[in-house]
């Protein structure tokens, strides 16, 4: 003869950690288990962005020279 169990009484157990350990990479927002708490490629993504900066900022630049020589050259 089998005894069927109820629910309530057979409730399992509350974990003790609500979390996994671990940190919060502050580039992509994802877990990192990674000792300083971020992603190594996403580290590098980081320390490329000023560089990313400067060449965006060149180009825009030369766009502008280049715009302004067509238009020198458009008004002769």
């Amino acid at each position: 003869m089998s005894k069927k169990l109820d629910a309530p009484m057979c409730k399992k157990p509350e974990p003790l950690y609500r979390e996994a350990p671990g940190k919060f990479c502050p580039v992509c927002g994802k877990r990192s288990y990674s000792l300083r708490g971020i992603h190594p490629q996403c580290a590098v993504q980081q320390a490329d962005a000023p560089r990313q900066a400067v060449l965006a900022e060149e180009k825009r630049e030369k766009a502008r020279v280049q715009a302004a020589e067509r238009l020198a050259s458009a008004d002769s």
